[in-house]
């Protein structure tokens, strides 16, 4: 549709479309990415609150947070602090870099999540499954080895960013989650296990 040299990096499609003459559809398609694009960091801030109440409600991160709202019963402890950083990263980050941000994150999260359905398989056969994942260690070693491609393809600042943030998580487990953290306390652990 159109040389590389004179492609619009910032828009790629919609430029390539304008420079044929279908600047209408050129605009669908920005208008779609930027949708796109709202609706992904809608999901990740939904996961990352559920995330952040859930470490809270196990202990790895303060009480304070554990709580949901007492008409309506979302965590707007942690809603409100995820939302302002939110708004902080699109606001003075490049969508390129903030993109990034979000993908190795992503990324390490899945394939820590892949190891970890292999483990717990070997190592806690016992546990109630809400659902099974097909062949293992198979889907996982395959979504593993995909996940560590796409990471590899990423900048070198945001390797830097992630272990920044890497850094500073673990010494908050190590100050407060690991202290704290209800698998640490194996009377509390049984007392739920038996009721």
């Amino acid at each position: 549709m159109q040389n590389y040299a004179h492609i619009d990096v910032k828009s790629p499609f919609s430029s390539a479309l304008a420079a044929v003459g279908l600047g209408g559809l050129g605009m669908v398609v920005a208008i779609g990415a930027v949708i796109g694009i709202t609706t992904s960091a809608f999901a990740n801030m939904l996961a990352v609150t559920r995330v952040w109440f859930s470490m809270s409600r196990d202990g790895l991160l303060p009480q304070y947070f554990a709580r949901n709202h007492p008409k309506r019963h979302v965590p707007t402890r942690v809603i409100w602090p995820v939302s302002i950083g939110s708004a902080l990263i699109a606001g003075f980050l490049p969508i390129r870099e903030a993109a990034d941000l979000t993908n190795i994150g992503i990324l390490m999260a899945f394939i820590v999540v892949a190891v970890a359905i292999v483990v717990m398989r070997k190592t806690r056969p016992d546990l109630p499954r809400a659902f099974r994942t097909p062949p293992v260690p198979l889907v996982p070693a395959v979504g593993v080895a995909f996940s560590v491609w796409l990471i590899s393809n990423l900048d070198w600042t945001t390797w830097v960013r992630f272990a920044v943030w890497m850094v500073l998580g673990l010494i908050v487990y190590g100050i407060f989650g690991y202290r704290n953290s209800q698998e640490n306390q194996p009377h509390e652990l049984c007392e739920g296990n038996t009721a």
